[in-house]
């Protein structure tokens, strides 16, 4: 039991800190799931509920570290900026996907 600790502490070195947080896993976690069609920015705020400012700096803190893409989509006669994870993005969700469903599962089941 104390080797699988031991491991799992290891394996969390590998995760980035920057997405550390619960909005941006919420992110890329629906990002993921939708795939290549992605989503708007009225999407994703009616979706997971943020506040304006929360979204929008955690979208652009993805984007910058290159995790999402975006781009302007007309609708309705409104122009939208739509977003849309990137293979970097899908593989470093998947990389703490991974490593989230080991933590969790290392506590085993509640008595």
């Amino acid at each position: 039991m104390e080797d699988d600790l031991l491991t799992l502490v290891d394996g969390s070195h590998s995760l980035n800190p920057d997405i550390f947080s619960l909005i941006r896993l919420q992110l890329l976690s629906n990002l993921a799931g939708i795939g290549s069609e992605g989503a708007t920015y009225r999407e994703l705020k009616a979706a997971l509920q943020l506040s304006d400012g929360a979204l929008y700096s955690n979208l652009k803190a993805l984007e910058r570290m290159g995790y999402i893409k975006s781009w302007d989509v007309r609708i309705e006669e409104r122009e939208l900026k739509s977003y849309q994870i990137t293979k970097e993005g899908m593989m470093e969700w998947e990389q703490m996907r991974s490593w989230l469903l080991r933590f969790l599962g290392y506590g085993g089941e509640k008595q």
